[in-house]
């Protein structure tokens, strides 16, 4: 909880690669299902596929009526959802 607001902290490497292993320990339907807000700030390593699963958790978020914000995006992380064309629904924050 940060500021009575759930929300789950990213860390460490999020390329294709490096997901499955870190997919494989949390299942968004049973660990992150209350999270409002995702910091993604620690991550050392984002791509395409980063940008693939936070689509896939905020849809989950917005069928059951939550508003989903990904807090901490890196100018690159932005960049790369722009690039995509994903900066109207894929909710990135900066700070």
């Amino acid at each position: 909880m940060v500021d009575g607001a759930p929300r789950l902290f990213l860390q460490g490497d999020w390329r294709v690669a490096q997901l499955d292993k870190a997919l494989r320990s949390f299942a968004w339907a049973k660990d992150g299902q209350d999270c409002t807000e995702i910091s993604v700030a620690e991550l050392e390593a984002a791509d395409s596929a980063t940008l693939a699963v936070l689509m896939e958790w905020t849809q989950q978020a917005t069928e059951r009526g939550i508003v989903l914000r990904i807090r901490g995006a890196s100018s690159n992380l932005q960049e790369l959802a722009s690039l995509y064309h994903l900066q109207d629904i894929l909710p990135l924050y900066h700070d």
